[in-house]
């Protein structure tokens, strides 16, 4: 054991994060070694391999279910990482809801992990896992809620192929985060008191509304598909009504067919949404950060 140690402090894997340590971004836990980005919607998985430098290279995209598409990757995936870690994304059976006084602080996301009713009280399921995304200015929080048995089911399918997550995220809740504070942060003048923001991925759709400086409202439906542009249509637009004429429409998506992303901006368009999407966004928000 002694000899383990001295090993590990020499080759400097001692002060290296853990691979399931939380609370480190992904690319530093796994920087100088391979690993795996899964992305698993309701009717397809796809994935991309990060080099030991923290590059994307290749990937690749399968119609179906994670539990059918695993065991025929399995191979193939197991040799994109070392000792078999992965980061997944998930993108259907969640909800977002807009909740206000939420507890914050540093050890909240931690404390969501490990005891998520100190921080959610009456609202907290035991069915759920949850993830916070709190308003820069202001008391409101945008709250995920994804189903457990959801989330188990896509980890133990990955340990039948000797596949260890060391995360699980949500891919469209991680977009919808990133859009908020990139908005924040390119507001020199002043965040603007009323925008309208709408994230897609792999067919998954949220639209947050802010009004007089606060959230107001927010709208989501998981596992829509790439063919439910019209459904989302109909989400968005009583939304798009409810701020002043002229206000910031912003958008941000991804997905391995940019077909339901191509559709709806070119209605977005019209309003004057600006495309916040940039190329491998989802993989660099779940590789990187």
């Amino acid at each position: 054991m002694l000899l383990d140690e001295i090993k590990s402090v020499l080759s400097f894997a001692a002060f290296k994060a853990d691979p399931d340590d939380s609370a480190v971004p992904w690319g530093k836990r796994y920087e100088g070694r391979k690993s795996l980005l899964l992305n698993v919607s309701r009717s397809a998985v796809s994935w991309r391999s990060v080099n030991k430098r923290g590059r994307f290279e290749e990937g690749g995209t399968q119609e179906g279910e994670l539990t059918d598409t695993a065991p025929h990757r399995a191979e193939e995936w197991k040799g994109m990482v070392e000792n078999g870690w992965c980061s997944v994304s998930v993108n259907h059976r969640f909800i977002i809801s807009l909740e206000n006084n939420l507890m914050r602080g540093d050890n909240v996301v931690g404390l969501l992990r490990t005891n998520p009713r100190a921080v959610l009280g009456p609202k907290y399921d035991r069915g759920k896992r949850y993830a916070i995304c709190h308003h820069p200015e202001t008391t409101a929080s945008l709250l995920l809620a994804v189903e457990e048995s959801m989330v188990k089911v896509t980890e133990d399918t990955l340990k039948t192929v000797n596949l260890k997550p060391g995360r699980v995220c949500c891919g469209l809740f991680a977009m919808l985060e990133h859009a908020v504070l990139s908005i924040f942060r390119a507001s020199s003048g002043g965040t603007p008191p009323d925008f309208v923001l709408i994230a897609a991925c792999e067919g998954s759709l949220a639209v947050l509304v802010q009004q007089e400086g606060q959230w107001r409202d927010i709208r989501c439906r998981s596992g829509l598909g790439p063919e439910a542009v019209e459904t989302a249509l109909q989400i968005i637009s009583p939304l798009l009504a409810k701020v002043p004429q002229g206000s910031p429409v912003y958008f941000v998506g991804d997905g391995h067919d940019n077909k339901f992303r191509t559709e709806l901006m070119l209605h977005l368009e019209k309003v004057g949404a600006a495309d916040l999407t940039q190329d491998d966004l989802l993989w660099t928000i779940i590789g990187e950060h």
